[in-house]
């Protein structure tokens, strides 16, 4: 009967150790700035005008063309190695609107946002747009 305590002791002894001394700190979860960028330009016939930016954590990307003269293509992508052109993963034909045309996941890293010409454009126009991202 004492050997059974002595066991039973020595495992409640054991199992209270591997529960820590009880002096830990929690941790507060991480947040992450968002980020908001404007960036307005001139858009000239045949052409394309691009921006990158640099995502610091996972999120969503949004991209709103808040006044263009024109409907022209707005895409979102990333940057290519070689060559100096971007591969755009979504891209749409906005004109100017105060909704976002464009929100997609990203990973953390580097992107691109490209306005185009459709090939419509006579002129060149000026556009602007906001880039919100994590």
């Amino acid at each position: 009967m004492i050997a059974t305590k002595r066991i039973a002791f020595a495992c409640l002894v054991a199992m209270t150790g591997a529960c820590g001394d009880g002096n830990t700190t929690p941790t507060s979860p991480t947040t992450t700035t968002a980020m908001n960028e404007s960036w307005s330009s001139v858009l000239a016939p045949g052409g394309t005008s691009s921006r990158s930016f640099t995502v610091n954590a996972a999120g969503t990307i949004t991209v709103t063309m808040t006044s263009a003269g024109a409907t022209v293509g707005l895409g979102v992508g990333l940057p290519r190695t070689t060559g100096g052109v971007y591969r755009l993963g979504v891209s749409v034909s906005p004109g100017g609107s105060a909704s976002p045309q464009i929100a997609t996941s990203a990973d953390a890293g580097q992107y691109c946002v490209q306005v185009f010409d459709l090939g419509t454009l006579t002129d060149p126009i000026s556009f602007a747009l906001k880039i919100d991202h994590p």
